[in-house]
């Protein structure tokens, strides 16, 4: 017989390679806050839902979604703190070829995989609405003559876009996010870079 504790425990549970996740994470964390009195943004963003996994973080001067396809369960949105992110990473460095679980009832989510588990308590406060602004940008290009951007920005891009790999930047509009396209086999990425202010 199902009991409700049983429903709860289906309801929020979720199966995802270790490899793809751990390319997943690794990438997403780049962009969020290192600010720990903002734990909002020092935080990463994770749901599935539809068989879409979903991770995204924001440091207010960018903003990167990372999404998975074919992913079996359901996680509702849930905010993880930065520290809490990297042990998950740090599980699935340990678990590269197998299935990562990650399980969560209440509060508190449980990450595991073949006997080893990290279990940690979901941020509260409320999310950014990056959707908005990842939907904002999907427009038209705009024509600009210049931008001024953080370089260091750029590096962490080039580490989740892959050794040899291009990225792409469109130019929506003077003081504008900028759109950056990163390709991908198993995720597909959306980001977006604030410009800097620039005096000549």
């Amino acid at each position: 017989m199902t009991t409700l504790e049983d429903n709860k425990v289906a309801v929020n549970y979720v199966e995802v390679a270790g490899v793809t996740l751990l390319r997943l994470l690794e990438g997403v964390s780049t962009h969020a806050g290192t600010d720990k009195s903002l734990p909002t943004l020092n935080a990463v963003h994770v749901e599935s839902e539809g068989g879409v996994f979903k991770a995204k973080a924001t440091d207010r001067y960018r903003l990167i979604e990372g999404t998975l396809l074919s992913v079996d369960g359901r996680l509702e949105p849930s905010l993880i703190p930065l520290y809490d992110i990297k042990r998950v990473i740090a599980l699935c460095k340990d678990h590269k070829a197998n299935r990562v679980q990650f399980s969560r009832i209440g509060d508190t989510i449980t990450v595991s995989s073949l006997g080893d588990a990290i279990t940690f308590t979901v941020s509260g406060g409320t999310y950014p609405p990056t959707e908005e602004l990842l939907a904002k940008s999907e427009g038209e290009p705009s024509a600009i003559d210049s931008i001024a951007f953080n370089p260091a920005y750029m590096a962490d891009y080039a580490k989740i876009a892959g050794k040899g790999a291009a990225i792409k930047v469109y130019f929506t509009g003077l003081g504008k996010p900028m759109r950056v396209r990163i390709t991908g086999d198993a995720i597909k990425w959306r980001a977006l870079l604030m410009p800097m202010r620039y005096t000549d």
